[in-house]
């Protein structure tokens, strides 16, 4: 099995295998390049969010942390994802992210 290299835009939250929705959380891909691994990853208009990436989306996002000039970096509170590694921590992994909570 592949796997992901932690960066500023990436983080590996477990080891073990988990396939969430089935498919990547940042295109959409299903099949042979999805690593099915746990990662807290940054989207620049939604924040840190949970899910699992293909190859290739793990490979862009892992180098590109939160900039100044994100949408979500202006409009949401920071901090979340210490918030996200605990939940995640004690097995919360779809609650996460559908809880309602403002990430």
């Amino acid at each position: 099995m592949s796997t992901h290299t932690n960066g500023p835009g990436l983080k590996i939250l477990s080891k073990a295998k988990w396939y969430g929705g089935g498919y990547c959380s940042i295109c959409g891909h299903r099949g042979d390049g999805l690593i099915p691994q746990q990662v807290r990853f940054w989207d620049p208009d939604d924040g840190w969010k949970v899910g699992i990436l293909c190859t290739y989306c793990g490979e862009e996002i892992a180098d590109r942390g939160p900039k100044l000039d994100d949408y979500a970096v202006v409009t949401k509170k920071q901090g979340n994802a210490e918030f996200i590694d605990v939940l995640a921590a004690f097995g919360d992994e779809d609650d996460t992210y559908t809880s309602g909570n403002e990430l």
